[in-house]
Parts: C-alpha cells; sequence; structure tokens
C-alpha cells in the first residue's frame, strides 16, 4: 500500500513500546512479575498488544493470561472475568471504548486492582470515557498517545481554544480522536501548498518528502506511508481528573502514578 499515510505518531504495532519500556525500567522490586493480555481481533489492537507481549517476555515479564476476542463481541463479561482470575501484577488491553469501558467496570465490581492496567482506546477519549466509568475511577489509567491538550505542539493553542469555543467544554474533554483528525487537515494543507496542487498524484509525491508540522509533533512518511521521526507515542494516565503525559520524562508534565491507585 505506497498510497494510504498514517497520520498518527507512529505505526499501529508500536504503540505500546513506550509502555514495555517504561515497565522493564522500573527498579527490580517494583518491576511486575506476571502480565494479562486481552485483545479484539482487530487490525488496530492485536499488534500493539502482541508486540507489548513479545517485548514483557524478552523481558522477563510471564505471561499469566492472553486472550483475542472477536471484535463483534458485546458481552466482555467473561473476558474480564478470566483477566481478573489471572491475578496479574499489570493489565494490557487491545480495546475500542465500548470494551474499554466495561474492563473498567468489570474489575472495579470485582475489586481487582492491578498494578498498572493500559488500554489501547478508551482513556484517550476525554470527558466521554470519564462519564461512563464514573467520576474518579479513571484514576491512574493509561493509554498511549501522541497528543494532549498541553501539548506545546504546532498550532495546539488554536486548536484547543477554538474547539473548545465551538463546542464547550474544558480542553481536558477533547478526544483525540479530533486532535487526530485535525493533523490530517494540518498535514494536507501543507502537502498541498508543497505541491501547488490538490491533485492525488501531486499530493502522493509531496507526502512521500519532508516534514509537515501537526499539534501531534512533526510527522514524515516512509515508502509505505508510515510515519517516521514524529514525536513518537508517549504514555498518558488520568490524575487528578485529567489525563496527563507521565512517559518518557522528556515530554511529562507529572511521574506516572504506581502502583495504579485503587478504584473509588
Amino acid at each position: 500500500m505506497h498510497s494510504i499515510f498514517f497520520v498518527q505518531p507512529a505505526a499501529v504495532e508500536d504503540n505500546l513500546v513506550s509502555y514495555t519500556k517504561w515497565l522493564l525500567s522500573l527498579p527490580s522490586g517494583q518491576k511486575p512479575k506476571t502480565a494479562a493480555y486481552a485483545t479484539q481481533d482487530d487490525p488496530f489492537t492485536q499488534p500493539q498488544v502482541d508486540k507489548a507481549k513479545t517485548l514483557l517476555e524478552a523481558g522477563g515479564v510471564t505471561t499469566a493470561s492472553y486472550k483475542v476476542y472477536p471484535a463483534e463481541t458485546t458481552d466482555f463479561t467473561p473476558l474480564a472475568l478470566q483477566v481478573v482470575h489471572a491475578n496479574a501484577d499489570v493489565v494490557i488491553l487491545g480495546t475500542q471504548e465500548p470494551d474499554a469501558v466495561a474492563f473498567v467496570k468489570a474489575f472495579q465490581q470485582q475489586h481487582y486492582n492491578p498494578k498498572s492496567l493500559i488500554e489501547t482506546t478508551g482513556p484517550d477519549q476525554g470527558k466521554d470515557f470519564a462519564d461512563k466509568v464514573g467520576a474518579g475511577n479513571t484514576e491512574g489509567i493509561m493509554v498511549p498517545a501522541g497528543w494532549t491538550p498541553d501539548a506545546k505542539a504546532y498550532g495546539n493553542d488554536k486548536f484547543v481554544s477554538e474547539f473548545v469555543a465551538k463546542y464547550g467544554g474544558a480542553p481536558g474533554d477533547i478526544s483525540a480522536d479530533a486532535a487526530e483528525a485535525y493533523s490530517v487537515g494540518q498535514v494536507v494543507d501543507q502537502a498541498s501548498k508543497k505541491a501547488n496542487s490538490i491533485e492525488n498524484k501531486a499530493l502522493i509525491t509531496a507526502l512521500h518528502s519532508g516534514t509537515y508540522n501537526t499539534i501531534q509533533g512533526p510527522m514524515s512518511f516512509d515508502s509505505s506511508g508510515k510515519p517516521q521521526g514524529g514525536v513518537g507515542v508517549y504514555i498518558e494516565q488520568w490524575q487528578g481528573g485529567a489525563a496527563k503525559f507521565v512517559y518518557p520524562p522528556s515530554v511529562a508534565a507529572a511521574k506516572p502514578e504506581y502502583p495504579k491507585p485503587n478504584w473509588q
């Protein structure tokens, strides 16, 4: 696929790499011994989880449970209970928002509180996610992310202020999906100016060279359209009712909460 461009900071399969680096960098007395994995059978979620599993196993973290479930699943309780019964130190879930919310609610009901919980999508959806899991129950949940409302990247202050002015709410309510879509517009705008054209062939040629500034950081693309040399995918964690960058330290607005606080 030569002409499909992915405007996010890293290829999908690398989204959890920063998370694994952080876990494996913890002092020996804190580093998790076991991990439980569950993921949709989906080209967005499963590659992330499978790569994280491979990296953590290579780093000495034993797999306590691993489950791939159909993307059409609507009852997530049995899947959540399998994770609960594994009683792993950390939980890594390949989710979209509905299952992300369902897993969190099930863990609360079962009083299962892993030392760390990360979901591929869901916690990055701002107020929508927080409202569904309940006030206070977001605390400590992590998600791979390339954007936060506080990011200092090109044009982000303008995007945030205009989004809030149009749709209301607070900056922390904005879904990462909106930021990613806006980034696509930024890239296309810059590429069309570079090519002096909006014809597909001219845009494709332009996108395969150069770097484009976005609210997710600078983007460039390899021969297949994968993002190269951008800001990378960071770890975002809910703390005090807002999602904040916590890793790597070079971009962190706060230190990671570990172990994750108990459910309220």
